[in-house]
């Protein structure tokens, strides 16, 4: 799909889905290539005067972010984040653009477009340098967005831990665990990006693009902090309840040694009794049920002492005791 927008009359036009229409090249246009068709990729293969290699290139999921100056065109490549199958992954976002004409470039569907306009009051495509910076701060503010997705969703998790430990729950700490992961290599990816472009002159050549440059800078930042602070929180969330399932492991195999050792008792007894020797009660017509008394009652015995013994306050007793 490619999306056309210009600025008519000081207004901003937008022409949603061009693909069925003849493109012709507009220095004052952005086009917007969403998830595009091999037939919208040979129209503007016709419109752009550079390389059409590259335009293909550039579609790349495998792309990693770079910035690219050529005498016939400026190439930025971004990671942008993208939810997909109940976690984010990160895609290359291209923005490509010369004197003739200002194009950017997604396989994966992502409106940067809300984003931009609820920060800034204006956009205009034909001041290419200040629409990449406004793209640059979008796709910025669009990791810390879905950072927060993400944080709200491992508090939800985690509320649901602490009520039963399922592996629904963990298989979801793990998806959330590798979301972080793409975020913090792209993000470090985009962050040498935009400290080249900063380097640029025609970024330095107004004041507001300069300033909004550093703006970008710091939203990418605090993305990148973010990123951090929820990868350590979440690390040590996983590690916590890997603790508490290994003692709830330890609790049930406890109180299935102390069962196995009651059970063993009457077993003990019953095979003593069972032998084919001379054994008290065997000409007591009551004998059978003495012998099964005696074996209640040692188990009984055993079971009150190892339940004793086994105790949190025992514990704590024996530990003062040794102090």
């Amino acid at each position: 799909m490619i999306n056309l927008y210009k600025e008519v009359d000081k207004k901003l036009y937008i022409q949603n889905d061009t693909s069925e229409q003849e493109l012709e090249m507009d220095r004052n246009c952005w086009y917007s290539v969403i998830e595009p068709t091999p037939d919208e990729m040979k129209k503007l293969k016709k419109i752009v005067s550079i390389d059409p290699d590259i335009l293909f290139s550039i579609m790349d999921e495998e792309e990693s972010a770079h910035l690219d100056i050529d005498d016939d065109y400026t190439l930025i490549v971004l990671d942008v984040p993208v939810y997909t199958d109940g976690y984010y992954e990160t895609y290359p976002f291209s923005i490509i653009y010369n004197d003739n004409f200002y194009m950017t470039f997604c396989k994966k569907k992502i409106d940067l477009f809300s984003i931009m306009k609820r920060k800034f009051k204006k956009i205009e495509p034909h001041k290419h340098v200040r629409l990449t910076l406004q793209i640059m701060y979008a796709i910025a503010s669009s990791y810390i967005s879905s950072l927060k997705i993400i944080d709200s969703k491992r508090n939800d998790i985690e509320k649901g831990l602490q009520l039963t430990l399922k592996n629904d729950e963990l298989l979801a700490l793990m998806d959330l665990n590798k979301s972080l992961v793409y975020f913090s290599t792209s993000l470090n990816a985009n962050k040498v990006v935009i400290s080249k472009t900063k380097r640029l002159s025609e970024y330095k050549r107004y004041e507001d693009d300069f300033d909004l440059i550093e703006d970008v800078e710091v939203e990418n930042n605090q993305a990148v902090e973010m990123c951090t602070i929820y990868r350590d929180i979440l690390a040590g969330m996983m590690d916590a309840f890997a603790s508490i399932i290994s003692n709830n492991l330890n609790i049930v195999m406890k109180a299935l040694a102390v069962i196995t050792l009651i059970i063993s008792i009457p077993t003990l007894v019953a095979s003593l009794f069972g032998m084919n020797v001379l054994v008290p009660f065997s000409k007591n017509d009551l004998g059978f049920y003495i012998i099964i008394g005696i074996s209640l009652i040692l188990s009984l015995v055993s079971g009150a002492f190892l339940f004793v013994f086994t105790s949190k306050k025992s514990y704590i007793k024996r530990r003062n005791k040794k102090k």
